[in-house]
């Protein structure tokens, strides 16, 4: 689609958003607070509890990161579908060329 200085791909918009949208999903069944194990493991009470922390604080940054993905591919989406809908419109309201030159 194209207007005076400016040209936009509307299909990469959709293929971005759609992108954007599966790593999300592919994020969210991955959980880090899962990652430490027991505290066996580190024969420490306070190291386990000490990484339990961090995975769960980095776990809850990667949900926030997500939400903000997830928000770019809402927005993305709905700005590629404003542009196909004003493409439309735009197309209805001129008339084809072509007709003219097929009745004369």
């Amino acid at each position: 689609m194209d207007g005076r200085g400016w040209h936009v791909e509307v299909k990469a918009l959709e293929q971005a958003a759609r992108g954007i949208s599966e790593s999300v999903r592919d994020q969210d069944s991955f959980e880090l607070r899962e990652l430490c194990g027991d505290t066996s493991l580190y024969g420490h009470g306070g190291l386990h509890a000490a990484l339990m922390n961090f995975c769960t604080r980095w776990s809850e940054g990667l949900d926030y990161l997500n939400d903000d993905a997830q928000d770019i591919a809402d927005s993305l989406g709905r700005v590629a579908q404003k542009y196909r809908e004003t493409d439309q419109a735009a197309a209805r309201t001129l008339p084809d060329p072509a007709v003219q030159a097929v009745d004369d």
